[in-house]
């Protein structure tokens, strides 16, 4: 068994029994979210539902066997008119006969075998292909659930590290506000400058309590892409800082494409090769088939019903025989889909050419857009560096005296918003390597 899986039915046993939060991590997510989620188990189905298909396309080249039974009560047996001179009557004139009994009983037992029938066995080649393109696109839906749940995944990253540096702002300008009032007391300050900090301690506390709905919201998503329970109490594992650390590598970006195996390139494909079959399947309208057909038949006749009496009259009928279809003239009607199926087929390599170059255009877009992200990432992380620093020192000189509290103010706005901005740029980072990553096919 996977051991992603395991991992996460521990985890799973563990809350239930401790009343612990499941713990992932981005790769355990991922793999949740590939093993559980409604896309790709929907994706299971479909698969499934293609492989009872071809089943069914094979047994279409199987013995066909039916049987049919039919009860006749004639209340009225048919008359029929015959020449008058047959029984001694005069010429020109005609008697009436019934031909028939009141009860007719006919039971019968048909089986049919297909010999040779082109267009059976190039449908059976496209029922088998169908199945492939079904895999290929549970390949897509598993590209795709990935892409989301690492996208769910840094959201919920961004709104906790936004929570957790609100908190941490809260809690570090309580303790400003408390020395401030004491100050105050002892008449050192202003009062101005306590009602200044209270109102900043206010815009914080409201922000951090938004950010926190936002915090519940992101996990409820990331939950529900995984697969799971809403209600399920998550915690992540990874952090922007060490998954930004990953992404911050030289030898990314000479990573090789593998187009070939792209599920984009593969859906291409596939669909090129369900285009040739159609095209051979209506050519193979053109030529003959040939079946083989077996009937037994028993009959049952009296005016008595005393079909299920020992000795009763039955009269049978065997038939063995072959029947051969010759298509002659259909009005040009196959030559009609035959000529579609060629332009769908010439489609489909323009198709799988947009494919391979809509792709090289991805990955060059792509690694422009993640070193764009990671220039901006170390130039963000620079000016909070900076930040935090002239926030030190300006504290500093607020506890000796020599700042005011606009100075403090302002110095405490502007870490603010550069953390803000680090953890965006983070994101963005992230986001591109990402992208990336789908565009290599390496995610």
């Amino acid at each position: 068994m996977n051991r992603y899986i395991l991992a996460f039915l521990g985890l799973v046993l563990s809350a239930h029994v401790m009343a612990q939060p499941l713990a992932v991590s981005l790769e355990e997510a991922i793999q949740i979210a590939v093993d559980s989620s409604y896309a790709t188990r929907d994706a299971e189905f479909n698969l499934a539902k293609k492989e009872k298909e071809v089943q069914e396309v094979i047994a279409i080249g199987l013995p066909q066997v039916n049987a049919q039974a039919e009860f006749q009560n004639f209340l009225d047996i048919p008359v029929s008119l015959v020449p008058a001179e047959f029984f001694g009557g005069e010429s020109g004139e005609f008697a009436e006969v019934q031909f028939g009994v009141n009860y007719n009983l006919t039971g019968s037992v048909t089986a049919t075998q297909l010999i040779a029938d082109g267009t059976y066995f190039i449908g059976l080649q496209a029922a088998k292909t169908v199945v492939e393109l079904s895999r290929v696109q549970k390949s897509k839906a598993e590209q795709e659930i990935k892409v989301a749940t690492a996208d769910a995944y840094y959201t919920t990253l961004l709104a906790q590290a936004n929570f957790d540096i609100l908190t941490e702002n809260v809690a570090n300008l309580d303790k400003t506000l408390e020395e401030t009032r004491a100050l105050y007391e002892n008449g050192l300050t202003e009062e101005q400058d306590v009602d200044q900090l209270e109102l900043n301690r206010n815009k914080l506390i409201i922000s951090r309590d938004n950010t926190q709905r936002i915090l519940n919201i992101s996990k409820q998503a990331l939950l529900y892409i995984m697969g799971l329970s809403i209600q399920t109490d998550i915690t992540l594992t990874d952090d922007i800082e060490s998954l930004v650390a990953l992404s911050n590598s030289p030898e990314y970006l000479q990573k090789e494409p593998d187009l070939l195996t792209h599920p984009d390139y593969l859906l291409a494909k596939t669909n090129v090769e369900l285009a040739d079959l159609q095209i051979r399947g209506d050519k193979a309208t053109f030529y003959p088939s040939l079946s083989a057909f077996f009937t037994h038949q028993q009959v049952g006749q009296s005016n008595e019903f005393e079909f299920f009496e020992s000795g009763a009259p039955y009269f049978p009928t065997t038939i063995v025989g072959a029947r051969l279809n010759i298509p002659i003239f259909s009005g040009f009607q196959r030559k009609r889909q035959l000529q579609q199926s060629q332009i769908a087929y010439e489609q489909s390599q323009m198709q799988l050419r947009q494919a391979e170059d809509g792709l090289e255009l991805e990955i060059v877009r792509a690694r422009s857009n993640y070193e764009g992200a990671l220039k901006n990432w170390e130039n963000q992380k620079r000016s909070f560096e900076l930040a935090q620093r002239i926030n030190q020192k300006t504290t500093i000189k607020y506890s000796e005296g020599v700042a005011d509290s606009f100075e403090l103010n302002i110095s405490e706005n502007q870490l603010l918003q550069e953390q803000t901005r680090y953890i965006q740029t983070a994101l963005e980072l992230l986001n591109a390597k990402k992208a990336l990553d789908k565009a290599l096919n390496t995610l």
